[in-house]
């Protein structure tokens, strides 16, 4: 026997989690289905720690991160659980990106600062920088306590009256004249007014004829050790910025964190991997130039940290739009009730509450809080 549902979401990671949440918010009665366990490490929003900041180069995403400063203040303030921690944001680039950022952060008045590389270590002696580079401090960066966001918002969504199927994968769906959709899972059939697919790189799954083209891949998490035990404390919360660094020139791009997922090693991971398999699983081993690589940088840029072997590698699917911008809204504008969150890897953890929120608001029918037009599918509609 079929069950009716107002929304259906697929994919309970943290875009999903954060759209059932708000969908349930509304008054539409939502499933969340997910293919696996809660908060199993096969997608992206496992781990305990993500960046979060107001600095991006394209203005379009800063009132997102508004909204999830909001939100999670309030979710805070209601669980009283700390969600995330204020440190700053170090973001260090060659060439005149940081000039570019603080044009998009003023307009917003958001607060921060322009220095000289050669400055950067009067602030941070973690770093070193020349000439070349330019740093830009964002006081409101800081690091999300990941695995604590994505429980806290499937928490508030079950508290709501949401209903979660773990372990219950998707194997088809299908439009019913515009008004409704079908939906066949590994135990049983569904229907719903929308259905939302925040599936990660299972996109190309379920849309594999869309015109885009997504090529999911597989990054090498890597987690390195100070030289010396003297320096163990430069690493932590108390010291260590995140850290966001473009070599322009180089074509290198890097994101950094202190010790927050094991104690007494950063997080710093260069933003490029390996494809994954067929079947979306991570290789078996990493390419060794995603861990030589920073390495290098370590040993150029913060020489208090050991870059000639990692503490540790983990390994986190990764998936980009071909534009490297998110996907938020109906998929297709032929599939009204067919929308999508997706493709928000390097960045889209800490704008998910915001994204959840808009997905929910177009599910309703409602104007969105937040413009997301600038991410809407059909920019790549033909």
């Amino acid at each position: 026997m079929s069950k009716h549902y107002d929304v259906i979401v697929v994919g309970a990671g943290i875009f999903g989690s954060c759209t059932a949440y708000h969908c349930q918010r509304l008054g539409l009665r939502t499933l969340l289905l997910e293919q696996f366990n809660l908060g199993h490490s096969n997608g992206s929003s496992h781990g305990k720690s993500r960046i979060i900041r107001y600095a991006h180069t394209e203005p379009e995403y800063v009132p997102l991160v508004g909204d999830s400063y909001t939100q999670i203040e309030e979710l805070e303030e209601k669980r009283g659980e700390k969600l995330w921690n204020k440190l700053g944001l170090l973001w260090a680039a060659t060439g005149n990106q940081v000039q570019s950022i603080s044009g998009h952060l003023t307009k917003h008045n958001i607060e921060h600062e322009v220095i000289p590389g050669t400055k950067i270590t009067e602030r941070y002696p973690q770093f070193k920088f020349d000439e070349k580079w330019t740093g830009l401090i964002d006081p409101m960066g800081g690091v999300i306590y990941a695995n604590k966001w994505l429980s806290a918002f499937q928490d508030e969504f079950k508290s709501l009256g949401g209903t979660i199927h773990e372990n219950e994968p998707v194997i088809s769906h299908a439009e019913n004249d515009n008004t409704s959709v079908n939906v066949t899972t590994k135990n049983g059939h569904y229907t719903t007014k929308k259905i939302i697919f925040t599936v990660g790189c299972w996109i190309t799954k379920f849309f594999p004829n869309v015109n885009f083209e997504i090529k999911p891949i597989s990054l090498a998490v890597c987690y390195w050790n100070a030289k010396e035990e003297s320096d163990k404390h430069l690493l932590d919360e108390k010291h260590f910025p995140v850290v966001i660094a473009k070599n322009l020139e180089k074509k290198e791009y890097y994101f950094a964190l202190p010790d927050t997922d094991y104690p007494g090693a950063i997080k710093l991971v260069l933003d490029d991997g390996d494809a994954l398999s067929g079947d979306l699983s991570h290789p078996e081993k990493n390419n060794q130039d995603f861990v030589d690589r920073p390495g290098n940088f370590i040993s150029e840029h913060i020489p208090v940290v050991d870059g000639t072997k990692p503490y540790k590698v983990d390994q986190c699917k990764y998936t980009n739009s071909p534009d490297h911008h998110y996907l938020i809204g109906p998929v297709s504008s032929k599939t009204p009730n067919v929308l999508v969150g997706g493709c928000g890897s390097g960045s889209g953890f800490k704008t998910a509450p915001g994204i959840g929120r808009a997905l929910a608001e177009m599910a309703a029918g409602k104007q969105t809080t937040v413009d997301v037009s600038f991410f809407s599918p059909s920019r790549f509609e033909k």
